[in-house]
């Protein structure tokens, strides 16, 4: 619920900005950056290029991810004196694996009024390009730095039956792939590069094999859901034991056969108990 306000309390708009070509932004959103008195950005340097090719002569405040907290008491001071204020990213929509979100939550839960600017996504746009997804679709954003915080997010999502959507930086892209095969399988991938730019191109392979021929530019990763498997447990059970035979330790064999035929660990791990004296945990 909305506090009740004056009509010197101004409005802050959440507003979309290309993500690449300059034609893509809107006209409202035009209209909307004309209109208000400060503009919060996420690169003040990166939105200034927007602002010069469209004409517009606004005062700029920063609004990244290390001063977020600043800046929204900043945005504040700016809507008690009456200011409209509107806030963009560097692309795409504020709040969607960029800056924009802890504040929005914050003048929403303090009672400030409140509204959004449609306008490009690259999620959108790399999902709408690819053709995969006619439902559902997991969106994770950009994989966390840590190790172990990569498996804690990936570790829910291993055995939805649903496309699953990151974004990559230039420095990332690879090592992220290599990542994600070693802990989804195998699966068919789609690697989609600088989207609305003159360079934009579509990669489509697998994790273990995609030739992504030059990795400057933002990256998005559409990951095909794990394909039912018509593997019979026969034939798991002979890799399984094939391996140990091998000398190769059941945790090991577990996994190679998952990846293998990209499924589940535990599904996999299960069949072997249930047909196997060992009842201790993988070794």
């Amino acid at each position: 619920m909305y506090m009740e306000h004056t009509n010197k309390i101004g409005t802050c708009y959440l507003v979309g900005t290309p993500i690449g070509n300059l034609k893509d932004i809107t006209l409202r959103a035009l209209e909307t950056l004309r209109s208000v008195d400060v503009i919060a950005a996420e690169d003040t340097r990166h939105t200034g290029v927007l602002l010069n090719h469209y004409e517009i002569n606004k005062p700029l405040i920063s609004c990244h991810e290390h001063n977020e907290r600043a800046a929204t008491l900043k945005i504040k001071d700016f809507l008690n004196s009456g200011k409209s204020v509107a806030i963009v990213s560097d692309a795409g929509m504020p709040g969607i694996s960029d800056p924009g979100a802890y504040v929005a939550r914050t003048l929403r839960n303090d009672g400030y009024l409140l509204t959004v600017i449609p306008g490009p996504s690259a999620l959108t746009s790399a999902v709408s390009l690819v053709g995969l997804v006619d439902g559902a679709f997991l969106f994770l954003g950009f994989l966390p730095e840590k190790l172990q915080h990569k498996k804690t997010m990936l570790s829910p999502v291993k055995d939805l039956p649903w496309p699953v959507v990151f974004y990559s930086a230039p420095h990332n892209i690879v090592k992220d792939i290599l990542f994600l095969y070693n802990t989804l399988g195998d699966r068919k991938v789609y690697v989609i590069k600088e989207l609305t730019k003159v360079f934009e191109t579509v990669y489509e392979g697998t994790l273990s094999n995609v030739n992504i021929e030059n990795t400057k530019g933002e990256f998005v990763l559409i990951i095909e859901p794990p394909l039912k498997s018509t593997i019979s447990d026969e034939l798991i059970l002979d890799e399984i034991s094939l391996l140990l035979n091998n000398k190769i330790t059941t945790k090991s064999a577990v996994e190679q056969v998952a990846t293998k035929y990209s499924i589940s660990k535990n599904s996999v791990y299960s069949l072997y108990l249930k047909n196997s004296c060992i009842k201790s945990p993988i070794s």
